[in-house]
């Protein structure tokens, strides 16, 4: 009777740890838990997040013009003690002046090649719907 318990414990410790290892690796790739998943750009909360990111952006520039995304390169969520959004984007200079544009998206890019700025740029927001609260934590441009 002790060898068919001991052999009965063997093996539902195995399919436990088998189990495990599928839910960890399964899906097609490793994951990590908590590790930084890439995400849909059309995702409401990369959205939300990059219209924060943006308009913090324009709020710490010392450039007299409104700067607006032309491409999202990249778009990758992380859970923390909220929801990390880390965004990179492409942004350009657009002809719209500081405090009179309401609307950014009607803004078009400058054409003229002196006042066309362009750079890459990666944000990463913290949102935490349940406060609620968002933070910029990071802007990077180059």
């Amino acid at each position: 009777m002790s060898f068919l318990w001991k052999t009965s414990l063997s093996f539902l410790a195995l399919l436990f740890a088998v189990a495990a290892v599928c839910a960890q690796f399964g899906g097609g790739g490793m994951r990590m838990v908590g590790g930084r998943t890439d995400t849909d750009v059309g995702e409401e909360g990369v959205q939300d997040a990059l219209k924060f990111a943006v308009a913090e952006f324009n709020k710490a520039s010392n450039d007299m013009y409104l700067h607006r995304v032309s491409k999202v390169v990249k778009a990758q969520k992380q859970v923390v003690a909220g929801i990390k959004y880390i965004v990179t984007v492409q942004m350009g200079r657009t002809s719209c002046r500081k405090g009179g544009a309401e609307k950014i998206e009607l803004c078009a890019f400058h054409d003229v090649p002196e006042l066309a700025k362009t750079s890459t740029c990666t944000f990463e927001v913290v949102s935490r719907l349940w406060i609620p609260e968002t933070k910029l934590v990071k802007n990077t441009c180059t």
